[in-house]
């Protein structure tokens, strides 16, 4: 079955809400998405939803009266909302992308050091992420660790926590024993339509895992990387090459981990710990990464 979180963020997106809209329709759509799946698994005749998932949000979740209601509050189309009450809501649109996306510097050094720190991962644990939070924790970690680094490449004058010029742009929650990025997830979205990296399904998930997918480099990571990693060696060396440090000492000591490995240690770490659940664990780097050179943006053809 599809990330059941993923498909209702998907059409969240597609519906055009957007950070705090976004969070609160999730939070109506969950409890409902839950009701409607444990009526569903009563159901011993209709137990797999493998093959019909986006139907049943179709047909169980979507025109829910909570959900249309939130929508109306909010001022979506009445076209959308439409499409929600009749249960015709295009899922598997959702999940497209644009063949041509234009993207700044900014974004690029993100896209590279995400595919980076996937690229070392394997190389150390010969497999893929799994399960899909792990990864959100482990680029959580790396920012974290940045944070409490002494280089002049962080600085605190934004706030305890805040990165100013090197670390992934995400900002993460706390969600239950892990951490998770709404953005870092659009991140991972766009990179695995243009086949940048590879999702799947896990068939034999562990009973601990909350989202059953792993995440590993697509056919057109190695182009990807070949195209821009040089680009940013050359435009500021030392604010990436400190934050690919703390990127590896991060995988050295949680390649091999299992999610419960990497849940213990964040529950050692008194930000995570004191953090309540759904709230700011740790901010992305406020400011952007410029160049002359980048004025324009790129062109990423996929």
């Amino acid at each position: 079955m599809p990330d059941r979180w993923l498909a209702l963020r998907r059409v969240g997106e597609w519906a055009g809400l957007e950070s705090d809209q976004l969070t609160n329709y999730l939070a109506t759509a969950r409890p409902v998405h839950n009701q409607a799946l444990q009526a569903r698994k009563e159901e011993s005749s209709k137990s797999d939803l493998r093959a019909e998932y986006f139907d049943f949000l179709n047909e169980a979740v979507f025109p829910a009266e909570p959900i249309v209601s939130f929508l109306q509050q909010n001022q979506i189309d009445n076209q959308i909302v439409k499409r929600f009450e009749t249960g015709s809501v295009p899922v598997k649109d959702a999940f497209r992308a644009l063949s041509v996306i234009d993207y700044g510097l900014d974004e690029i050094v993100d896209f590279v050091m995400l595919l980076k720190l996937l690229e070392q991962y394997q190389e150390r644990a010969e497999i893929a992420v799994e399960p899909l939070e792990n990864l959100h924790s482990l680029a959580y970690l790396v920012n974290y660790r940045l944070s409490e680094s002494d280089s002049y490449a962080v600085s605190d004058d934004h706030g305890f926590g805040m990165l100013e010029k090197t670390g992934f742009r995400y900002t993460f929650e706390r969600r239950g024993d892990y951490v998770w990025s709404d953005s870092l997830q659009r991140d991972q979205d766009r990179l695995a339509a243009w086949q940048i990296l590879d999702r799947e399904t896990i068939d034999d998930p562990q009973p601990e895992w909350d989202i059953t997918y792993s995440v590993s480099l697509g056919e057109a990571a190695e182009l990807f990387l070949t195209r821009f990693e040089k680009r940013l060696n050359n435009f500021d060396s030392f604010l990436l090459n400190e934050w690919e440090i703390q990127q590896n000492t991060v995988l050295e000591d949680f390649a091999t981990s299992s999610k419960a490995g990497i849940s213990s240690h964040l529950e050692s770490l008194e930000r995570f710990s004191t953090c309540g659940d759904g709230k700011v664990v740790l901010n992305g780097r406020p400011k952007k990464f410029k160049s002359e050179r980048d004025q324009k943006k790129s062109q990423i053809n996929v």
